[in-house]
């Protein structure tokens, strides 16, 4: 009687190059994980810093004392404080908003299309209102209106023919959208020009082949074309307005007629208002998100170079 062919049960080893493969995917996702993880614990971060605002004004009432959030709503004086400093924020941003379209479209169609003589001397000059720090531009913005002879004559023009004859442009309102026009400008040509970069020129060159102009190839092309973005950049410079502080502070006055969001918070944070200080900034965190997320939404690009 033959006996069977014995056969070779044992588990072959994996071959090296299916070695050095599960080597290279563990080694993968060890490299993910960690940078995950710093990216989970930085974003876990803000949130909780952002949920400690509405825990503190929702937290419970002391006793013989209204709770933070009730306190605000309930007291007529705070209320209207917080109400006017927020119409005042709407305004003035959404003025400031529109003034800056009408300078970044032009801007940016001519930084993204045109080779102009030291483009990148004027691009850096842009970027300059981003960098520098707010309270120096606000400072800067004072010496302009107060000392220099082009900006003494632009008060006294303004206060002349604009003006009531005595406020003119610092520590007025004007000047609230002055320095939020400084600071958001800069931020409404870089999303633009994120806009109209995505536009490819061919589209404009093939409409100038069928005879139409350089400006009907810019209205009736390039613009809807990156319509879009142009809305996005739109809302995040109006968001970037109404957030603007030290610039106004320094220029327009720290004062309640004068007192935009974030001011109005920062001179209750300064009396001991605390619930004031919190609930607006509750208030603008909100805002902040949902603009945002909108602009998100409409494809904005989540950079500004």
């Amino acid at each position: 009687m033959t006996g069977m062919p014995a056969t070779d049960t044992a588990v072959q080893p994996p071959s090296p190059s299916r070695r050095s493969s599960l080597h290279e995917k563990r080694g993968d996702l060890l490299f993910a994980a960690l940078l995950s993880s710093l990216l989970f614990a930085y974003a876990g971060f803000i949130l909780a810093v952002i949920l400690a605002d509405v825990s503190w004004l929702s937290r419970p009432a002391e006793v013989g004392k209204p709770r933070a959030i009730t306190a605000v709503l309930a007291t007529p004086d705070l209320f209207d404080q917080v109400k006017a400093a927020f119409l005042l924020s709407f305004a003035t941003s959404f003025i400031t908003s529109i003034l800056a379209m009408g300078v970044a479209i032009p801007s940016a169609y001519a930084l993204s299309r045109y080779r102009l003589p030291f483009k990148a001397a004027i691009d850096t000059i842009i970027d300059l209102p981003i960098v520098i720090p707010p309270l120096l531009a606000g400072i800067s913005l004072l010496i302009f209106f107060n000392q220099s002879s082009l900006g003494l004559a632009v008060e006294e023009w303004w206060r002349r023919n604009l003006g009531d004859g005595d406020l003119g442009i610092v520590y007025s309102r004007v000047g609230i959208i002055v320095a939020q026009f400084f600071i958001a400008s800069a931020f409404c040509i870089r999303a633009v020009k994120a806009a109209i970069d995505q536009v490819n020129p061919r589209f404009e060159a093939v409409a100038r082949s069928l005879g139409c102009g350089p400006v009907r190839a810019f209205w009736k092309v390039t613009l809807p074309l990156a319509r879009t973005g142009l809305v996005a950049g739109w809302i995040m410079t109006w968001t970037r307005a109404m957030g603007e502080f030290a610039p106004i502070m320094v220029l327009a006055g720290a004062r309640f007629d004068t007192a935009v969001l974030p001011v109005t918070a920062f001179l209750n944070l300064s009396g001991g208002d605390l619930e004031v200080s919190v609930a607006i900034t509750v208030l603008m965190i909100l805002l902040a998100t949902g603009t945002l997320l909108l602009f998100k939404r409409l494809g904005g690009k989540g950079y500004i170079w």
